[in-house]
């Protein structure tokens, strides 16, 4: 059920649940390799504008350093492909409830009706229910947290953030900064730094 970047199988499809720092819960999307280290990330966001989709291209798994999970759902078949696009545009990010399920809108509603939308369109099989899957992936991410939690807290310490843009030449930065990027944060100047710091406090982390 789990992967990682270096056994990602391209075209196929992928849930991914990052943590959201000091929130519980995690954060959902999903993620379609074009080839084994490339992708299409599809998830819901809400940056203080109001709930929309996002697609974005990425190299490996989005946000690996606050990933909690990631699994394939299934495999798309070459010439249901730009349906899988499709699809996936057509599934409502306007923060209304869910139509399939009745739920108060999130990024994790939003991943399970577009896996509703996916099975209806013939694009991939489900083995499982939906509410099934839901259950299993939050179970696994939840057994996971800690681990990956004190992983974020040791590389953030020997990071030694100064808040300088010298500081961002630190592997321990990048890592700090694809932590932020998993709220929605990008780090472009010492405000933006900041802010992250301000979050990380708010963990208990020494920074």
């Amino acid at each position: 059920m789990e992967s990682n970047s270096a056994t990602l199988e391209k075209h196929s499809i992928y849930v991914f649940l990052n943590l959201r720092g000091a929130e519980p819960g995690f954060h959902w999307g999903i993620f379609v390799p074009t080839n084994q280290t490339q992708g299409g990330v599809w998830h819901a966001v809400n940056r203080g504008g109001g709930w929309m989709l996002e697609i974005i291209a990425a190299t490996g798994i989005p946000n690996d350093m606050s990933l909690c999970l990631c699994f394939k759902i299934g495999k798309v078949a070459s010439q249901k492909w730009n349906t899988l696009e499709e699809i996936l545009r057509k599934v409502p990010a306007n923060g209304l409830p869910s139509s399939n399920t009745q739920e108060i809108f999130t990024c994790r509603v939003w991943v399970k009706d577009a896996l509703f939308a996916l099975d209806v369109g013939g694009v991939i099989r489900l083995a499982k229910s939906v509410e099934d899957i839901e259950k299993a992936a939050i179970e696994k991410a939840e057994s996971n947290r800690d681990a990956i939690e004190r992983e974020m807290t040791s590389e953030a310490s020997k990071s030694h953030i100064t808040g300088t843009a010298a500081a961002a030449k630190d592997a321990g930065y990048r890592h700090f900064k694809h932590f932020l990027e998993s709220y929605g944060l990008r780090i472009w100047n010492d405000d933006d730094v900041q802010e992250g710091k301000a979050i990380l406090r708010g963990m208990g982390y020494g920074v």
